[in-house]
């Protein structure tokens, strides 16, 4: 049921979200700029914006059917309405949108087959729809040079700003199906440093899940309220899982040994044909990865990456362990409870592979971001698969703006949790809960292992 104005005005009272208009401005203008320069390549005549490749796994849309891809040019929309929507009404005390039919770029509303059909109406063609992202921009940014902002306009427009950098890691990975070109492609690194791997005991013990109002940047309803967990001892390897021992994996006939699969993954990769990992391809005897428009050679010491829960679970049995529940992860990353992230309480600069780095790198790399254990990069480079699916916790209140940003998916899609090399240090943190369908394998994912 959605709320009035006043309904959910009264509802944002307990935000506690403090922020500057400068460091908003900052935050609104970065992640503008960003956007226009993932959707450069639409500027091209031979660019429809509608460029298609269905099957490729599941998204965010989750269990709706027909999956796969937006259209590009239909996700810019999705993102301005939902400035327009969740933020700009409130902000303007208004109820109309910016443009008629804007219902069209709600996901909730217009299914994935319709977002490719309704190009035919000249409205929704690409300059249109440019400048209706504009136009977003240009009142946003109106607004904060003439108005001192509150809490409650402030959870408002940083909501709709990490919204958008959602939508741009999306773009990022469409862009890679799509084979289009890497515009912060950063080299590779193709030194193969050999990786000593080791088992990292983890002391059990009973800490603070989850999160509260005020803790962190923002806290999202799937967040709340937190509550005290017991995790008993465990091991986790101190990397993330290495494209070597994945083509090791691949060697030892692992897609083809049931013995590592679970019923529903070994009937998922039997009917998909999976026989590879996305992207990956065999020539003359060797493996090679397509990444964007770039084809390489495997990188010994790159994380596993666009792998499926399906995979990253068979691929943790292969190696003698499992993959981490969302409390022992949640419980490394924040030091048995102690700290705020993995390195300590304070972000420090160029800790995590984060912030659109161009892609993914060592899993060597960002030595300072490891926990006091001395497991590496459990924040950026790739995010990491938890066992479970994502469910409420006890206590769960719904957000009152964005009402589908979680309840929709509960008990169906699993955890994901870490961040990437695609996505905003304003984002994330040890807390955050991203959650995708277990044939996903579109987005920056990878595998970290316990025992």
């Amino acid at each position: 049921m959605e709320l009035s104005f006043d309904e959910v005005f009264q509802k944002l009272e307990s935000k506690k979200i403090k922020m500057s208009n400068n460091d908003m401005l900052k935050y609104l203008n970065d992640v503008y700029f960003k956007t226009l320069n993932i959707l450069s390549i639409l500027k091209k005549n031979n660019i429809s914006g509608y460029e298609n490749i269905n099957g490729m796994g599941s998204e965010s849309n989750g269990i709706r059917g027909n999956q796969g891809t937006n259209p590009m040019i239909w996700e810019l929309g999705h993102i301005a309405h939902f400035y327009d929507y969740h933020c700009l009404r409130y902000l303007f005390n208004r109820k109309d949108l910016l443009i008629k039919n804007g219902y069209i770029y709600d996901s909730f509303l217009t299914d994935r087959e319709m977002r490719y059909i309704y190009k035919k109406n000249n409205k929704n063609n690409k300059n249109n729809i440019f400048e209706y992202y504009n136009e977003i921009h240009r009142k946003l940014n109106l607004f904060l040079k003439k108005n001192i902002i509150d809490e409650k306009m402030t959870y408002l427009l940083l909501l709709t700003i990490l919204h958008n950098h959602m939508h741009c890691e999306s773009l990022l990975f469409t862009s890679k199906l799509l084979g289009f070109e890497n515009l912060f492609y950063n080299k590779y690194n193709f030194d193969n440093i050999k990786i000593e791997q080791k088992w990292i005991k983890i002391k059990g013990g009973i800490f603070k899940q989850g999160t509260c109002e005020g803790e962190y940047n923002i806290s999202f309803d799937n967040e709340m309220p937190s509550f005290y967990r017991n995790v008993d001892d465990f091991e986790v390897l101190n990397t993330l899982v290495t494209e070597k021992q994945l083509s090791d994996f691949i060697r030892d006939g692992g897609y083809y040994n049931r013995n590592y699969w679970s019923v529903n993954g070994w009937i998922w990769k039997q009917k998909n044909k999976i026989r590879l990992p996305m992207y990956w391809f065999i020539y003359d005897e060797k493996f090679y990865v397509k990444d964007f428009n770039i084809f390489r050679k495997i990188i010994y010491n790159y994380p596993a990456c666009h792998i499926s829960w399906y995979e990253a679970e068979a691929i943790s049995k292969w190696l003698g362990g499992r993959l981490p529940t969302e409390s022992e992860w949640e419980y490394m990353a924040t030091n048995k409870g102690t700290t705020k992230f993995p390195w300590g309480d304070e972000w420090i600069k160029d800790v995590a592979n984060l912030d659109y780095s161009g892609g993914i790198s060592s899993v060597l790399d960002y030595p300072a971001g490891k926990n006091k254990d001395g497991v590496l990069q459990l924040i950026g480079n790739v995010w990491e698969w938890c066992k479970e699916p994502i469910y409420p916790y006890d206590g769960f209140k719904i957000d009152p703006v964005y009402r589908e940003f979680s309840y929709p998916f509960f008990g169906f899609k699993k955890i994901l949790k870490g961040g990437c090399w695609a996505v905003p240090e304003i984002l994330i943190n040890p807390k955050y809960r991203n959650a995708q369908m277990p044939d996903m394998r579109m987005q920056f994912t990878g595998v970290r292992v316990v025992r």
